[in-house]
């Protein structure tokens, strides 16, 4: 054992990074083999198959991932392809983390960043793992923190300010939480920094974040303004607020950034400011994007429902003074007990998670039959390849029988019919149309345009999970005169009962128009 120590020991940071970097990427590459998309990757996993310059609730970097790394969608019946840019995305950010922190201090703290970062739930989980906007965002985000630390090195440094604006740019168009990366910089210029106004690097790198981000504004001129008047709504400040939305954040917050990693990062700060010790003009402008970014969702948590990863950038951004806090502290050379802990508690998630998907008996969730397992997070992942399966059975019996034709859709009444899509439609070639009100449908507004001259709809298809309602939706009352329960699948998982999918057709088509994007939203 101290044979392997020493030879640990004599190797450098760097490559104790990659190696960090190789491991945690196999381990990612499991998971994203063995786990089930979830509706929220099922629904990004829809972006790519209609590429656009902005979608209805984000950005289109996520969507250009999936295609490059499925090979323009040739190998997206694959989970793990279409989690692979997340996985890469999540390596490269791992070494743009140590390279900025190597860059302030040194290559021993830039490796307690990399230890932070990889056992970060938010950084390597939702960001690293699964098909999400937080993805392509930490890729470019933490290219930025590396840049930042470039140009504080060399003000007039071109090079750096260039691919500063461009990751700033790039980040933007991933989701639009990359607006604090400019916000924060500019906040510092303007407390700390006003001779950086006279740079003409500072202009240009802004123009080329400008001109890069700009798809997003011209398509939303276009939609009339549609994803800022969603959003809007979603953080709007008003009513008598959430009744434990606070509370609900501050946890979330804690959680999926790893509780002991939020307790290092809150204990960095506290004693770095209550040493009033100097910091590093990079470390600076990294608190001015983080500070804001996670108080402004704390307040907004009061009177709105706030996801807690919408907090992760912001701590990942006070990782590099976390690290370098440690490292002062002259803790053991090898690695400091507390992330030793902390990468210990993140393997044990990794091991736990996908266990209790696969194996837990039934579900811990709802026990009621048409309400079966809602509220059960893991069933999310769990039995939707298998329902898929079966439903495409009973769908090509149905064909063969000439009781239903061989055309007819599978209709949705929300975005998260997308999950039913991937597994359900998807092999079977299956169309898939969305029925309703746009705020719900969100992307299949614009697909209906794409699909629905090619579709016959008069008859189709309707699933519903017991996960999510237990009757039919009332938006199919509108579109169709008769609704004739079919089937149900049912889902075991161990041996107990765990999901029903509930399947009926459709008839006596109302002719009553599909929402189409180019639809006005009347909030």
């Amino acid at each position: 054992m101290s044979t392997t120590l020493q030879a640990w020991q004599r190797i450098s940071f760097s490559q104790k990074v990659l190696l960090l970097i190789i491991l945690s990427s196999i381990v990612r590459i499991v998971l994203a083999a063995i786990l089930d998309l979830g509706n929220d990757e099922s629904y990004y996993w829809l972006y790519s198959q209609q590429l656009q310059w902005n979608y209805f609730d984000h950005p289109p970097l996520i969507a250009i991932g999936v295609r490059l790394f499925t090979l323009n969608l040739l190998l997206d019946q694959y989970e793990v392809f279409v989690r692979l840019s997340s996985i890469v995305s999540c390596a490269a950010a791992t070494w743009f983390l140590y390279k900025a922190v190597t860059l302030i201090s040194n290559q021993r703290a830039g490796w307690f960043a990399a230890l932070l970062y990889t056992s970060s739930f938010y950084t390597s989980i939702v960001a690293g793992l699964l098909v999400m906007p937080d993805s392509p965002q930490m890729l470019c985000w933490t290219f930025c923190l590396w840049m930042i630390a470039r140009v504080v090195q060399n003000e007039r440094s071109w090079n750096a300010w260039i691919w500063l604006g461009i990751s700033t740019g790039l980040c933007i168009m991933s989701k639009i939480h990359g607006v604090f990366i400019i916000s924060g910089l500019g906040l510092y210029i303007l407390i700390k920094k006003r001779e950086w106004l006279k740079l003409p690097q500072l202009y240009i790198a802004f123009l080329l974040t400008i001109l890069i981000a700009s798809p997003i504004f011209i398509w939303n001129w276009q939609y009339d303004f549609i994803t800022w008047r969603f959003h809007s709504e979603r953080v709007e400040i008003g009513g008598s607020g959430e009744k434990d939305g606070f509370i609900s954040e501050t946890l979330g917050q804690i959680v999926i950034n790893n509780p002991l990693n939020f307790c290092l990062i809150i204990a960095a700060l506290f004693f770095t400011y209550k040493r009033k010790r100097k910091r590093h003009a990079a470390l600076v402008i990294y608190e001015y994007i983080a500070l804001p970014l996670a108080l402004s969702l704390l307040f907004v948590s009061i009177f709105r429902d706030i996801w807690p990863h919408w907090s992760g950038p912001a701590y990942t951004s006070l990782l590099p003074l976390t690290a370098i806090w440690l490292d002062k502290h002259k803790l053991p050379s090898f690695s400091p007990r507390i992330l030793r802990a902390s990468i210990a508690l993140f393997i044990l998630f990794t091991i736990t998670w996908p266990l209790t998907v696969s194996f837990y008996p039934g579900t811990f969730g709802n026990s009621v039959a048409t309400r079966l397992g809602k509220d059960d997070i893991t069933l999310d992942k769990y039995g939707w390849e298998d329902a898929g399966e079966t439903f495409q059975y009973l769908y090509k019996k149905e064909e063969s029988q000439n009781t239903m034709p061989s055309d007819a859709p599978v209709v949705c009444t929300s975005w998260w019919g997308a999950h039913m899509e991937y597994y359900f439609c998807k092999h079977g070639e299956i169309p898939m149309i969305g029925l309703g009100d746009i705020v719900e449908l969100h992307q299949y507004a614009w697909l209906n345009e794409e699909r629905k001259d090619s579709t016959n709809m008069q008859t189709a298809w309707y699933i519903i999970s017991s996960l999510e309602q237990d009757k039919p939706s009332d938006e199919i009352a509108r579109y169709y005169k008769t609704i004739q329960p079919v089937d149900t699948i049912a889902i075991d998982r161990n041996g107990k009962p765990a999901n029903y999918f509930y399947v009926y057709k459709l008839s006596g088509w109302k002719n009553t128009p599909l929402t189409m994007a180019v639809s006005n939203w009347d909030k």
